[in-house]
């Protein structure tokens, strides 16, 4: 009974000392717990997030991310459309003249989108929801969702997502999640 309890209290300090060390609360995450971003990529909730100024097919840039273990840009929730909409507005540099690719696709069947990188098809009236006035989400795909295509977000519509022709060179953003 002496090592059971004796174990235990050996147990209790090496979790308070590994709390504290970490400087954590009980039952918070630890920001610096958090896996850092590699070096170019910019943070939002759970992804890490780099915009290239290269200029790929929508094919190239999918392989492009792939080959480091990146996956193109899914889009999941307005909070991150707004973000990623957001931080593109704000940035320069080579980014002149095109879009950025995200995983949507609808190359595999006409008219039907999906995210290449989950599977699932993509929802644009969530978008919407909230506040059709302001989210364009689905503006732009709305005339024009029976073409195949893949999904960008297009500068000269102030990065709404539109259909793009998979083949036209685009800038693109990778995204690797915390648990790559």
């Amino acid at each position: 009974l002496k090592v059971t309890a004796m174990a235990f209290i050996i147990h209790a300090f090496i979790c308070f000392w590994f709390l504290i060390s970490a400087n954590a609360a009980p039952g918070k995450l630890n920001k610096d717990a958090v896996e850092k971003c590699p070096d170019g990529f910019v943070r939002f909730q759970d992804s890490c997030y780099n915009f290239y100024s290269e200029k790929f097919s929508w094919p190239e840039a999918l392989i492009f991310c792939r080959a480091f273990n990146y996956t193109l840009v899914t889009l999941t929730t307005i909070d991150q459309y707004k973000f990623i909409k957001g931080h593109l507005t704000t940035i320069t540099g080579g980014y002149i003249s095109s879009g950025f690719w995200t995983a949507g696709t609808s190359a595999d069947l006409q008219g039907h989108w999906k995210w290449v990188t989950n599977k699932q098809t993509i929802d644009f009236d969530q978008f919407n929801a909230t506040d059709p006035t302001k989210s364009s989400f689905s503006g732009m795909l709305l005339s024009t969702n029976q073409q195949s295509g893949c999904l960008a977000l297009e500068k000269s519509t102030g990065f709404n997502v539109a259909r793009v022709d998979c083949m036209t060179p685009q800038h693109f953003i990778c995204e690797r999640h915390d648990s790559q």
